[in-house]
């Protein structure tokens, strides 16, 4: 069960963020009382929508076998309705998480179910996405050490999780931001990161803009 945690884990952090070469400078530098408000108005601030949508390319890289696998598609996130993560190639998928659980399409059009909403794993998902959602870093930190530096043009935040059986799963996650999420690294318990690049990301409803501009 705790394996099939870790799996999901991966697909949801997958579905939310994405890929640096900074992981190991940012694993140097917890957040601490001085940084920990910062991190959360610089979260905050990349969350501040209703709706984002755009396009990934995910990149895996095996160097014992020296092969590189890169799958490309779309995503939209809705604070209200949901996730939906599409994979277009090499080959289709569809997963889709919403208040009824998590779902998956393949690309025969077939769809079943990989959490319901009453499942305790789904649950403990939910929590973590809407504290990163929140930019409420206490939260995130019954979780996971959160490390953070501040770089010219927004923030790196690395993530490991507290959890051992987790960590045979995710050693660590990695996310690079500036005005949006740009990028995020998820490596799993063998040491193989998993890239992400979001392109033409596009936002819908943001608040703290319009409150900025709207200030005299």
């Amino acid at each position: 069960m705790t394996m099939f945690k870790g799996n999901i884990c991966i697909i949801i952090l997958c579905v939310i963020w994405g890929c640096g070469v900074t992981f190991a400078d940012v694993l140097r530098h917890p957040v601490n009382k001085k940084s920990k408000p910062e991190l959360e108005r610089a979260l905050a601030k990349v969350m501040d929508y209703e709706v984002a949508s755009g396009d990934f390319k995910q990149t895996k890289i095996i160097p014992q076998k020296k092969r590189k696998f890169v799958s490309t598609g779309t995503f939209m996130i809705s604070k209200k309705n949901g996730i939906i993560w599409k994979t277009q190639k090499p080959i289709f998928s569809e997963l889709a998480l919403n208040n009824g659980g998590i779902f998956e399409r393949d690309s025969s059009g077939q769809s079943h179910m990989l959490l319901p909403k009453d499942n305790p794993i789904f649950t403990d998902l939910s929590r973590n996405i809407q504290s990163f959602f929140s930019g409420k870093i206490s939260e995130l930190e019954s979780k996971f050490q959160v490390f953070y530096e501040k770089k010219s043009c927004g923030f790196v935040m690395g993530l490991i999780p507290r959890d051992g059986m987790v960590r045979m799963v995710i050693d660590n996650v990695i996310i690079e931001a500036c005005n949006n999420i740009d990028k995020v690294t998820i490596t799993d318990g063998d040491k193989t990161p998993v890239m992400l690049e979001f392109l033409n990301y596009k936002t819908v409803g943001k608040k703290l803009q319009k409150r900025e501009t709207s200030t005299p």
